[in-house]
């Protein structure tokens, strides 16, 4: 299978100093499930905020179905990875889960009938077909 994140060297510090990463390595293949755990501070979201470019390597490489973080069209890479936040309020929250799920694929200016294909699919993926028109929270 084709490799759709692929991290080496990849080294981040805060401003402050803080280091972050340090010499990660990472290969995911397409159709690969991966967990990432660790305790509050571990560098968990910082080195997801390195796949769709929201922060850029300061040592090392990140690409993304062989786009280089930093080197390319860095709407491309955001085109393949999207973040769900932990804490609800950090979300974009639209009047219902509909909009909500749509909020992506509409704003990549894909088709309604393809935005609606996209976002029953990623409902029926996750069991929540059915609730379309509820609340997000």
């Amino acid at each position: 299978m084709k490799k759709a994140v692929s991290i080496h060297g990849l080294g981040y510090k805060y401003p402050d100093g803080t280091e972050a990463l340090k010499d990660v390595n990472l290969d995911v293949r397409e159709g690969d499930c991966v967990a990432l755990l660790g305790p509050n501070g571990a560098g968990k979201t910082t080195l997801i905020l390195h796949l769709n470019g929201i922060l850029v390597p300061q040592e090392g490489v990140v690409s993304i179905f062989g786009l280089e973080s930093g080197a390319g069209d860095i709407y491309q890479m955001r085109r393949q990875v999207g973040v769900v936040f932990q804490d609800p309020d950090d979300q974009l929250f639209s009047p219902t889960v509909y909009d909500d799920v749509s909020y992506g694929p509409l704003n990549l200016g894909y088709s309604k009938t393809d935005v609606d294909e996209r976002v029953r699919d990623a409902l029926r993926k996750v069991n929540l077909l059915g609730f379309e028109d509820k609340l997000p929270y």
